[in-house]
């Protein structure tokens, strides 16, 4: 790609050779050190491509060997200087939106992030602009060094970073940390004491002392399995001991849920008729290209914007937008009671499941409807088999007087 636009820039010109003595007149240019590119054969003629400076070396070796050129084309800066030579204002012109872009490319027009899944894009951006590094600032001002390591300190989740200045272009590419597993510590004494209220169906118990068995109802925050532990208890004192409560507690519980489904909606039914505005960005001003009135009722409004580049890595502030409008007719359709009643039961197991996830399993379940006159009520009665326990850390005092109690045993 250098080598094409060194090329354009001193200019060149394309020939066509014919003659008996081709091979001859092209091992001349070649000692006389003329660079020739682009060699192609036409049957009995040979197009190829040469320099300015080159084409006048040339003539002496098409005289010495008897061959015809002809210039096909010319192309370059040279050329077009020359033929605009008198046109002061394009010239100006010219120079000025080169000098402009010389100017645009000395800041950074587009920062892309790779590589994010649990971070949000939109919370690593706003760190960067609080930072320092946003869209509009000088190249110069921006270290990619410190730009990493200010990512990794101010976000944990990130275990390496890279980032990179390509013309207009900064591009930071990261890979986010291992999650780490949910670490449960047994060395902590506790209880388990119930999530939910709900009939007890079984207990089995690792480690603890169960205080509910099967068939017991318990509330919301009744005690399951208590740490504590009796591992003597006679004339002499009582001996406790306290551990990490660990059991698996299932129990039948009720989940009541209800869900109102509309028996009309709305469908759009869309037209052929679409208007279409255009307008150009630059930085953050928008200008409107022509402003057409939208006399549509009822219309979606479809936005598609775009930034401009020169390549892929020179980026411009400057973005097309597309303001595309769609009319649509509003029907308006009442739905059949069955019709409600299959959207309302999937609404409503939809729900349910966002409350048990995966903890639990349904047994039985119970939906009514009341029809009314512009909607379907829905009252569902679930009865869910699943594990209630939940942990809760032993008050202090307690265990604090319980090891008291064991040392006074210990002293008498």
């Amino acid at each position: 790609m250098f080598l094409s636009v060194w090329n354009y820039l001193r200019g060149y010109v394309t020939i066509e050779l014919s003659g008996f003595s081709v091979e001859r007149f092209m091992n001349l240019a070649s000692h006389k050190g003329i660079y020739l590119w682009d060699i192609k054969k036409y049957k009995s003629k040979i197009q190829m491509k040469v320099s300015i400076k080159g084409f006048k070396l040339l003539k002496s070796c098409a005289k010495k060997t008897k061959c015809k050129i002809v210039i096909v084309e010319k192309k370059g800066c040279p050329f077009f200087i020359h033929k605009y030579r008198k046109r002061k204002v394009m010239a100006a012109g010219v120079l000025i939106f080169f000098g402009l872009l010389y100017f645009l490319s000395s800041f950074i027009w587009l920062i892309e992030i790779k590589g994010n899944e649990r971070i949000d894009t939109e919370e690593l951006i706003k760190a960067l602009e609080n930072y320092g590094v946003k869209t509009g600032v000088l190249k110069m001002k921006v270290n990619a060094d410190e730009v990493e390591g200010f990512l990794r300190d101010s976000f944990p989740d990130i275990a390496w970073t890279a980032a990179e200045i390509k013309g207009t272009r900064l591009t930071i590419e990261l890979t986010e940390t291992v999650e780490k597993p949910l670490i449960v510590d047994r060395t902590t004494p506790c209880n388990l004491v119930a999530q939910r209220t709900g009939l007890i169906v079984s207990v089995t118990t690792r480690a603890g002392t169960p205080k509910v068995k099967a068939n017991d109802v318990v509330k919301k925050g009744d005690l399951l399995v208590s740490g504590e532990i009796i591992i003597k208890d006679d004339e002499e004192g009582t001996l406790k001991k306290y551990v990490h409560a660990d059991a698996d507690v299932l129990a039948k519980t009720r989940y009541e849920l209800s869900f109102d489904q509309p028996l009309y909606y709305m469908e759009k039914q869309y037209t052929n008729n679409i208007k279409k505005q255009h307008a150009i960005k630059i930085f953050d001003k928008e200008l409107k290209l022509y402003n057409k009135e939208i006399d549509y009722s009822h219309y979606d409004k479809i936005i598609d914007q775009k930034q401009l580049s020169l390549s892929k890595y020179f980026v411009l502030p400057l973005y097309k937008i597309t303001y595309e409008y769609r009319e649509y007719t509003p029907v308006k359709h009442k739905r059949t009671i069955e019709e409600a009643k299959q959207l309302a039961e999937e609404e409503i197991r939809k729900k349910l499941l966002e409350e048990i996830s995966d903890r639990g399993e349904v047994v039985s379940s119970e939906i009514k409807y009341y029809p009314k006159e512009d909607c379907l009520k829905a009252k569902a009665v679930f009865t869910i088999l699943e594990h209630i326990e939940e942990v809760q850390a032993i008050n202090r005092e307690e265990f604090e007087d319980g090891a008291n109690r064991k040392n006074l045993s210990d002293t008498n």
